[in-house]
């Protein structure tokens, strides 16, 4: 169908503003077609298989495709994305569809777009990088062998996140056939499990400047996520006074000002502007480092910890705070604080474009709407958002519950729906 130039097309459609029934008997084009049955809503409003006119998803394509990327071993450290990006770029080129690669040779990230070269107002992105598949005595399916069972495909990056990958590909595929007027982008990203520092690329490159929305498909069992919080990690760096274990009194105890230091800052919350969909910060001890024997009174003592920001909390704000703490315990002559790495906490508003066109989508699709909140954790957002203006939804396939486990899996109806999802929200910013 895609193919055809010329579609004959009869259909009663009911007028959105003048809420009047107009008998239609026109020729138009695929494109011009699309977009009428989307403004008078009959792809939003759960007709859409009266005005379906376009190819059917290839559900094969798609599992042979999420198949090669999961043979395709891409874990961070040390990456291995241009192994993946081979994969990615060789089945679009099949479709006549080519990249722009920004970022190292090793670790690219592609844009890919419906119309060589042009950006439109709408990106799908993921990353090609996983998680280390760990101890693979805790596997019971192949991490690169993208099983499937019951439904179930398994593998290191099923829904983390080459599952959402093939879908926006797959989606891409779709939209290029149906000559849309306004282009569609497709990133995929380098190195965002170790923070994001693919997209820091593709921010600095300009690329993508001037997109308004964008789509993450990272795993939220296909709700929507509105926003994310930051992340702060830094260094609690505490010197002591080494001395004979039996005899501490002539000692400075690094650890115990280390420990003293943790509850000095941790003691009572930090200040923030609240928002009901990313809560409150939370603060995680993940590593504790000091001493060289039992019986020496250590010297030096490093923790590193990792807060959740949300809105009104930066690096810079949160680090004075903290310093401020640490005088007035007594503590700052012996202990300093180290910044490690960071990214903002972001939001999109609840009545933005983006997301109502998401959830209303996925009601056509799944048959209710989606509940909104926010995720915990980062993704490549935390940099398009603020660094390229892209105003984001995450929304894709699979359980974030899954991600970085063992056996991890995407389930198949969800996979196929996304890409019925995204193809939807595709053609409404064509209009």
């Amino acid at each position: 169908m895609a193919n055809l130039s010329l579609l004959l097309a009869r259909h009663r459609y009911c007028s959105a503003r003048g809420n009047c029934l107009i008998d239609c008997h026109l020729i138009l084009t695929h494109s011009t077609l699309i977009k009428l049955f989307t403004r008078h809503n009959l792809l939003s409003s759960g007709d859409y298989s009266q005005a379906r006119v376009l190819p059917a998803m290839n559900e094969s394509r798609v599992l042979s495709f999420l198949k090669d990327l999961i043979a395709t071993n891409s874990e961070n450290p040390p990456g291995r994305e241009d192994c993946v990006a081979k994969v990615i770029r060789n089945h679009l080129e099949a479709y006549g569809i080519s990249c722009i690669s920004v970022g190292p040779s090793k670790r690219p990230n592609l844009i890919f777009s419906s119309h060589e070269g042009e950006k439109g107002n709408l990106v799908l992105h993921g990353h090609m990088d996983t998680v280390p598949i760990g101890d693979p005595n805790n596997w019971k399916h192949d991490p690169f062998g993208a099983e499937i069972q019951g439904g179930l495909l398994y593998g290191r990056g099923a829904c983390d996140m080459k599952g959402p990958v093939s879908a926006i590909v797959e989606t891409l595929i779709l939209y290029t056939e149906e000559k849309h007027e306004k282009p569609l982008l497709v990133l995929t990203t380098s190195d965002e499990e170790s923070g994001c520092s693919g997209a820091e690329e593709v921010a600095k490159s300009g690329r993508l400047s001037g997109v308004k929305f964008g789509v993450c498909a990272e795993p939220t069992d296909l709700q929507v996520l509105v926003g994310e919080k930051g992340i702060f990690w830094f260094k609690v760096i505490a010197e002591g006074k080494s001395a004979h274990g039996s005899r501490p009194e002539e000692g400075i105890n690094a650890i115990k000002k280390c420990i003293d230091a943790i509850e000095a800052i941790s003691f009572k919350p930090f200040p923030h502007e609240i928002d009901e969909l990313l809560g409150i910060p939370t603060l995680n001890i993940g590593m504790i480092e000091g001493g060289i024997k039992v019986n020496v009174v250590p010297a030096h003592c490093e923790a590193q910890l990792d807060i959740r920001t949300v809105k009104g909390q930066t690096p810079d704000s949160l680090t004075d705070l903290m310093n401020e703490r640490l005088n007035s315990a007594g503590l700052s002559d012996r202990v300093r604080i180290e910044y490690i790495h960071g990214k903002p906490a972001v939001s999109t508003a609840q009545d933005s474009d983006i997301v109502r066109v998401a959830s209303d989508e996925i009601k056509r699709v799944l048959g209710t709407y989606p509940s909104l909140s926010a995720a915990t954790y980062g993704t490549d957002c935390s940099v398009l958002q603020p660094k390229v203006g892209i105003t984001n939804v995450i929304c894709g396939p699979g359980s974030i519950e899954q991600a970085h486990q063992p056996d991890e899996f995407i389930k198949l109806e969800q996979l196929f729906h996304s890409v019925d999802i995204y193809l939807g929200i595709a053609r409404f910013f064509d209009q």
